[in-house]
């Protein structure tokens, strides 16, 4: 292969990573202005003799459910690419999308939600697995503290997600939370100290 068609290929690839990155900055910034937003609707509305603090939370989740199947949706895409070429990816992603549709009947959302994160636990589990093992994967920065922190910032999201939308109230919850917590604060340090002690 040429020089030229290797950068070409990699500019292809970083370009896929940084429209996911923006895409999902993008929708955490979104949940960040829906959470103001909330706070200051709670503040201006609780005197009312009306107010009801479980209907204003069915209403807050309302409007999240769009942010929330927006990110996952982004996780479904990212998670795998480190393993599959961009055709199979896409295959992969939508029969995830298709399994979570099928899946809305028997359980409803929170039940179709969880299964394709727990899926995709499974899958990014596997990927950190491999990083840890020593395999090389796409990644689109060199070096093992950056691709492992990486892994677990993604499978610390995936967690926090999943316990977000289907635990919620489950004895699991809590420990997965904290679960979780450890898996982003270890991703945090690989990525953003570790991979630049060199």
């Amino acid at each position: 292969m040429s020089t030229s068609a290797q950068q070409a290929r990699v500019r292809r690839a970083i370009g896929w990573d940084l429209a996911l990155v923006l895409l999902t900055a993008v929708t955490l910034a979104a949940f960040g202005a829906l959470a103001l937003w909330g706070m200051f609707y709670y503040k201006s509305h609780a005197a009312r003799p009306d107010w009801s603090v479980p209907a204003f939370q069915e209403m807050m989740n309302r409007l999240a459910t769009p942010l929330v199947v927006l990110l996952i949706v982004w996780l479904v895409l990212c998670i795998p690419k480190r393993l599959f070429s961009r055709r199979v990816l896409l295959g992969y992603s939508a029969g995830m999308i298709a399994l979570g549709l099928a899946a809305l009947p028997f359980g409803g959302p929170r039940f179709a939600l969880g299964l394709v994160l727990g899926l995709s636990s499974l899958l990014q589990t596997a990927i950190l697995a491999l990083v840890l093992a020593g395999a090389r994967l796409r990644f689109a920065g060199r070096g093992f503290a950056l691709r492992a922190g990486s892994s677990l910032l993604h499978l610390g999201i995936v967690l926090f997600t999943l316990d977000l939308v289907a635990l919620q109230g489950s004895p699991w919850h809590i420990p997965l939370f904290w679960v979780a917590t450890g898996l982003l604060t270890a991703g945090c340090i690989f990525t953003f100290y570790l991979a630049k002690q060199r």
